[in-house]
This record gives structure tokens, sequence and C-alpha cells, in this order.
């Protein structure tokens, strides 16, 4: 299962979506709202799978599967 996490941008604030394959960011945002969208519009458009919501501390604090979009 694939897996995107939300995690917050480094120094320069904002938050950022990182696939699991690469610890680099696939993609930025100003908000984590905006930062989840983004990981739940990658992994509806290939195979779906899970959402980690990093909080500001870097701890899981919510965990939401994706279904692929037909």
């Amino acid at each position: 299962m694939a897996q995107r996490h939300v995690v917050p941008g480094n120094g320069g604030g904002g938050w950022k979506v990182v696939g699991t394959a690469t610890d680099s960011a696939e993609s930025n945002t100003n908000t984590q709202a905006d930062a989840i969208d983004e990981a739940r519009r990658q992994l509806e458009d290939t195979d779906g799978g899970e959402i980690l919501i990093h909080g500001v501390d870097g701890s899981v604090r919510d965990r939401r599967t994706i279904q692929m979009t037909s």
C-alpha cells in the first residue's frame, strides 16, 4: 500500500508531502490542510493508499485510507 506523509516543512515553514520511497518532498504547501488535500489527490490518481498526518512535533496524529478514483 502506498503511503504519503504530511510533515512540517524544514525551517522555512509550511508543510510538505513525502512519499515512502524517498525522503524528498513531493509537494510543498503553506498549510497542513493543503498538504493533506495534495496527498489525497496523489493517492486517488494512483492505486490509493494511506496518508499519515504528522503534528509539528513529528509524531503521527492521524491516518486516512484513500481509495483510487475511477
